[in-house]
């Protein structure tokens, strides 16, 4: 099975409740990268006379992106709710236990996380700008609201990403916060596109 590797990586830190590292992070992105990368190709490839057979396969897998992403967050929130109640534990006890909890990545890892996230952004800027140049051949198809919908959705996920990943590389959080911003105005771009 292809995806295994993939899955046992990206939510191994759900499955042991333990903090994610910023390779795991960093996975994630090149995961996303490719999904990104795989759709771009096939959002190429739509002509006039494809279109009604292909265009559904643009909303479905950005609904992909989007529940891997999701799961990603509930990860990174579920780390951060266990690092909260580590402090508060840790508050309260004289004598408090080591805890496994969401803590900034050492720079090293943040590095590593915005190299993923910078190739990323632009994997999946290439795949947008083909989703816009693909804009009126796209509005002859009743896929045209589905794919506004899950850029939509895309989007929010996106921004909740952003948020929990630069809370988790402070060392790099301005690298991470220009490459999230790059993201936003070219998602943007291609929602106002398809409105």
């Amino acid at each position: 099975m292809r995806f295994l590797p993939f899955l046992t990586l990206s939510l191994l830190p759900l499955a042991t409740h333990a903090a994610p590292t910023g390779i795991q992070v960093a996975a994630v992105f090149n995961d996303v990268a490719i999904m990104s990368d795989t759709l771009r190709i096939t959002v190429e490839g739509i002509t006039p006379f494809n279109a009604p057979f292909q265009g559904f396969k643009i909303a479905a897998g950005f609904l992909k992106i989007i529940d891997k992403i999701s799961a990603s967050i509930t990860v990174l929130q579920s780390a951060a709710q266990d690092a909260n109640r580590a402090q508060a534990r840790d508050l309260s006890d004289p004598a408090p236990q080591e805890a496994k909890s969401a803590v900034p990545f050492p720079d090293e890892e943040a590095k590593i996380v915005v190299a993923a996230l910078t190739t990323f952004v632009k994997i999946h800027q290439a795949l947008l700008n083909v989703v816009i140049g693909k804009h009126g051949i796209l509005t002859l198809i009743p896929f045209f609201e589905p794919i506004r919908r899950a850029l939509v959705s895309l989007e929010k996920v996106v921004d909740m990403l952003a948020f929990l990943v630069i809370g988790l590389i402070p060392t790099q959080a301005p690298a991470a916060q220009t490459q999230f911003d790059k993201l936003s105005v070219t998602l943007k771009l291609t929602i106002v596109t398809y409105s």
